[in-house]
């Protein structure tokens, strides 16, 4: 009688615990909503997308959190590098220029006007940039990459010019966008079943931001264009951390994923007066049918799924599909933020190249205003 009632005790001791156990969870789960919920400082550049992701990926319309391509699972969800063959992946480096096709037009047109004077040359230019939106943008990694263990250094580096007819005074303005960041990015990952795989990647992060806007004059005077630029220039460093899981069933010729993804946990927030990047909430389903040497990946990636910084719906969905022939070969065609994209991959070994053209909005409701981004990417992975 006594251990039958010693027995009972411990159930319901488990029991209890059990239930506290999962209501703590779930107290804290809607507590991050609900705080996150709340109006925020949505000011920053950097929006729900990733900070960094792979070239190939950005060609096939960015959906990388149930599979991403090589430095890129270090960025989109700490958990992937669990999931794979071998221990050791690969050491790699990574070069990505992308330009928008505005940027193209006004160095044309800049190249056609340098055999006329200084000032003439600078006055085409500054027309240029009111007529043209310009995007440049620079990107680096390189790093090491196991099952369990991955860390690379990376930057990166994006401007923005857009001019507008009307700015906030009625009068033309040219807004500028520029948003840099280096640092270094870590993860760490484990599988709990041969269906389940878990991770955390923390980063360090040096962060800089100038968000301004220049008067016909004042872009005509580059000595009051440059004091604007240095007066809205904001810089400072934090610590951002990103939980992922993925749950995948996987037969001999096709494979099934769903991931989560917790971004910029409890929010990144950084010296020096910058914006923080906010906790958001991601979510990815893709399936891939493959034989030993050829496959087809096709995946759907919905990021900030509570809202906090208010984008456009489109502008969350990033979707697509990778076509690899022989592990050399492949190419890749998506939905990237609302627009179409589409792009190459050459892999030999040693030297890999990645190509591609994908779209940029330049307003804030999706789908009207879209500049298309050419980029090339060189590197190597071993």
């Amino acid at each position: 009688m006594e251990l039958q009632i010693s027995y009972g005790s411990l159930f319901l001791k488990k029991k209890y615990f059990n239930f506290r156990l999962l209501y703590t969870i779930y107290v804290v789960i809607v507590s991050l909503i609900s705080f996150h919920g709340n109006a925020q400082d949505t000011s920053s550049l950097k929006k729900s997308a990733p900070i960094y992701q792979n070239p190939f990926d950005l060609a096939s319309g960015g959906a990388s959190l149930t599979r991403a391509t090589q430095e890129g699972v270090l960025f989109s969800n700490p958990s992937l590098p669990a999931f794979g063959e071998g221990y050791f992946r690969w050491i790699f480096f990574r070069s990505t220029l992308s330009v928008g096709d505005g940027t193209i037009s006004a160095a044309r047109d800049a190249a056609q006007a340098a055999t006329g004077n200084t000032t003439t040359l600078a006055t085409n230019i500054i027309e240029d940039a009111f007529k043209k939106p310009i995007y440049v943008g620079l990107d680096n990694a390189a790093g090491v990459l196991t099952s369990h263990f991955g860390i690379a250094g990376f930057a990166s580096s994006k401007l923005d010019i857009n001019g507008q007819k009307f700015g906030t005074v009625g009068v033309p303005q040219l807004q500028i966008k520029n948003n840099a960041f280096a640092g270094v990015a870590t993860t760490m990952s484990t599988t709990l079943s041969d269906y389940f795989a878990i991770g955390i990647g923390p980063k360090y992060i040096y962060n800089s931001e100038v968000n301004t806007s220049l008067s016909v004059s004042e872009a005509s005077d580059p000595g009051i264009a440059t004091s604007k630029l240095s007066s809205a220039l904001k810089k400072g460093n934090g610590l951002a951390t990103d939980i992922g899981f993925t749950t995948q069933y996987r037969t001999k010729n096709f494979d099934l994923r769903l991931a989560g993804v917790v971004a910029d946990v409890g929010n990144t927030t950084f010296t020096g007066g910058l914006p923080p990047w906010l906790q958001t909430y991601n979510a990815g389903i893709g399936f891939a049918l493959h034989d030993f040497t050829n496959a087809l990946h096709c995946s759907l990636d919905y990021r900030d799924i509570t809202d906090v910084y208010g984008e456009d719906r489109p502008k969350k969905i990033f979707m697509g599909c990778k076509v690899l022939i022989t592990r050399i070969f492949g190419i890749g065609f998506g939905y990237l933020q609302g627009w179409p994209s589409y792009g190459i991959v050459l892999n030999m070994f040693l030297f890999r190249l990645e190509a591609g053209v994908y779209s940029r909005d330049e307003a804030i409701q999706s789908g009207l205003v879209g500049q298309k981004v050419y980029f090339v990417s060189l590197g190597f992975e071993i």
